[in-house]
This record gives structure tokens, C-alpha cells and sequence, in this order.
């Protein structure tokens, strides 16, 4: 099936199936394609799915049971909530530095102190390990726990095996250490002039076999690394034994590197179309001729997106005119078939913010059937729903 015969079907279901509300539209036959492209990197290795940029619950069942894992990756304390009531036998490892009260909140919250003390958290300084043992003392808990080190990244974290071995020789009991994260986002956006993303990687490696070598058998079990970016990098001879993903699943615009080029996106914006004027025309200057042949004007219910315009794929937006987040204009050559109550569709520059803003997740299943999918909630709940979604 050709991309414009996908459009077609989308176009198509949602005609029959939609609101005339802008929605995200995710096809899971995409989906499952790239989901399978992952794990062919990693045979036989679960890999950990990056909860804030697949914000969905039952889009992280799905993919957890079509790639044969339970690891996650969270970053956003109401999600890790949600996930542990949901799915009690996640395995999470958070993906950044927690305040400490976050932990005192998530117990008031209603997460039981065992399952707490369950997930793997982050920590990145002497402070942050003394603040944890501390609470981990008052509550009689011994929390798992994983080092930042920074691998090149230069966004924090121990910065070098020296001051990783000052704090392992002051290591709190309190702690169970499981091993080291190190994310090297930096890799891909190497410049060719420095040796580009090769070196880059070959460089992040070195400098975490350098805080690697100073840890105890035992206090490797979780050594995380990759990211989407630089995923395929990692895929024969890493140091890592924990690799995470997200974002290359559902392919939005800010991945299209070149080392992702297997992966096809899977998730679009779908606006209606309100309105279909001949010619663009802006106020005090009157209709617009254009040396390319003749546009026309579409005008869209909603707009503004973090999103990139791509079908019907010669439409655009008009500079002059400006962006709106009610009514966008977008232009398109005066042949393009498109009209009132159609559906035109954008591509999302990234997943995590934007799946959050367009109400549950319609999802174009494998048999081209439709369904919603609740995103995740920025909100916190006091009495959390333990049978999950």
C-alpha cells in the first residue's frame, strides 16, 4: 500500500468514524512494524519503553506484549502513579533525579511502601543518595537505586569515575545499587567535524567502561543506556545491558535521522477542514499571485501544533498570514482535491507533549478497525484505579 493510499484510509475512517474534532490517529500496523524493527536490533534482549513519549496505558500493553517486555522508563511522577497501579509487575527505572518528595507523595498518594521500594530510581549526587537513605531509613524500606553518570550528555549526573568512587565509599545501607544510566542523546548530533556520531559513540562507550570498571559484580545488573536517537549504535557490543526506546515507535519528525530510517511514522494529527477559499487573499494586501501556479486556502478547525504539515503533500502554511491555534490557514495547489469536512494531516514533532493535548488516542487497528485509547493524566489521583485500563 502506497503512503497515499494510507491517507485515503484515514481519511476514509475518520469520515465515517470521527467527531470534527482534531485527533491523533495512531496505526498500529505501523506500529507493530516498527515495534518488530526494534527488537531485530536486540534479539532476545527485553527492551525498556519510554513511558513519557508513548503516554498511554493501553498503548503501553499492547506494546509490551507485542515486544516481550515489562521495563519502562518514566520520568513524570503522576505516570509512574498510574503505571504502578495498572501493571503491578512493571519493572520501572525513572528516568531522572526525583525530588524526595515525590516519594512522600506518591505514599500519600496510596502506593504501598513495598511497591515503592520496587522501582528503580535515580540518583545523581551525594545530596540526592543522603535525602533517599533518609527516607529510606523513616520508612524502613531499602530502595533500589541507579547513578547517573554523565557519559557526554553534560546534563548533570556524576562527571567522572573519580567522584563515582567517592561516593561508593560512603555508599548508605539503605541503598541497594543496581547499576549506572547513561544517556548519550549527544551521540546523534555529533558534527561531521568532530568525527561525527561514530566517534561520538565510540567516546560515550569508553567513558562508561571507565565508571563501569569501578563497580562490583553485583552492583551491575541494571547498566541502561541508548535512547531512541542512538538505538541502532547500540545494537552489537555495548556496554549497556538495559536499552530504552520510545519515540522511534511512533516516528514523529524530530527522529527522521538518518539511523532511523527504517522506522515509518505511525502517528498524525487529523484536522477537519472548515473551509475551502479560492486564492489566498490577507488583509491590506489583497489576493496573492504565485509564480508556482494558483493555491488555494483551507482553513482548519484548530491549529498551531508542534507538528509538521503532511498531506495532501504539497499543502503548507502561509507565513505572512501567521499561525492560529482555532482557525489555521494552510495552502494548497488549486487541483488538490480537498474541501469542507475532509480531513487533512500532520505529522507531530514529538509524542510527548502533543499526546497529551487531543483527548484519547484513536488508534487504526491492524484490521483497520477503530478504537480509543485514554492518554495518561498529568494529574495526580488520591485513590488510585488499581484494576488499571
Amino acid at each position: 500500500m502506497s503512503p497515499n493510499d494510507d491517507f485515503t484510509l484515514y481519511r476514509q475512517v475518520l469520515q465515517q468514524h470521527g467527531d470534527g474534532r482534531p485527533r491523533l490517529l495512531l496505526d498500529l500496523q505501523r506500529l507493530g512494524a516498527n515495534a518488530d524493527r526494534a527488537c531485530g536490533l536486540f534479539p532476545g534482549q527485553p527492551l525498556r519503553l519510554v513511558v513519557k513519549s508513548l503516554p498511554c496505558l493501553p498503548l503501553l500493553r499492547w506494546l509490551s506484549q507485542r515486544m516481550g517486555t515489562r521495563r519502562f522508563m518514566v520520568f513524570h511522577w503522576p505516570f509512574l502513579q498510574q503505571l504502578l497501579s495498572a501493571m503491578p509487575d512493571a519493572d520501572v527505572l525513572l528516568g531522572k533525579p526525583m525530588p524526595v518528595l515525590v516519594l512522600t507523595r506518591l505514599l500519600a498518594a496510596g502506593v504501598g511502601a513495598e511497591r515503592l521500594a520496587s522501582a528503580c530510581w535515580l540518583v545523581d549526587s551525594a545530596e540526592r543518595i543522603d535525602a533517599y537513605a533518609g527516607f529510606a531509613r523513616a520508612h524502613g524500606l531499602r530502595l533500589r537505586v541507579a547513578v547517573e553518570v554523565d557519559v557526554g550528555m553534560a546534563r548533570g549526573g556524576v562527571r567522572s569515575p573519580y567522584e563515582l568512587q567517592q561516593l561508593l565509599a560512603r555508599w548508605p545501607e539503605a541503598l541497594e545499587l543496581e547499576g549506572l544510566m547513561g544517556y548519550d542523546a549527544q551521540v546523534a548530533k555529533a558534527p561531521w567535524w568532530w568525527g561525527g556520531s561514530r566517534r561520538a559513540y565510540r567516546q560515550s562507550q569508553d567513558r562508561y567502561r571507565e565508571f563501569i570498571g569501578l563497580l562490583a559484580p553485583h552492583q551491575r545488573r541494571l547498566l541502561n543506556g541508548a535512547g531512541s536517537p542512538t538505538l541502532p549504535l547500540h545494537g552489537a557490543g555495548s556496554v549497556a545491558n538495559d536499552f530504552s526506546l520510545g519515540s522511534c515507535l511512533l516516528k514523529p519528525t524530530d527522529f527522521d535521522l538518518p539511523q532511523l530510517a527504517v522506522f515509518t511514522p505511525a502517528l498524525l494529527i487529523a484536522a477537519p477542514v472548515l473551509k475551502r477559499l479560492r486564492g489566498v487573499t490577507l488583509p491590506f494586501v489583497g489576493r496573492l499571485a504565485s509564480p508556482l501556479g494558483g493555491r488555494d486556502s483551507l482553513f482548519l478547525y484548530g491549529g498551531r501544533w508542534m507538528a509538521k504539515p503532511c498531506w495532501p503533500e504539497a499543502m503548507a502554511t502561509q507565513p505572512w498570514y501567521g499561525l492560529s491555534s482555532n482557525q489555521q490557514l494552510m495552502t494548497l495547489p488549486a487541483q488538490t482535491p480537498c474541501g469542507p469536512d475532509d480531513y487533512v494531516f500532520f505529522r507531530p514533532t514529538q509524542s510527548e507533549a502533543v499526546m497529551l493535548q487531543f483527548g484519547d488516542l484513536w488508534v487504526l487497528n491492524e484490521d483497520r478497525s477503530m478504537q480509543a485509547w485514554p492518554v495518561m493524566s498529568n494529574e495526580v489521583s488520591e485513590h488510585p484505579d488499581v484494576t488499571g485500563v
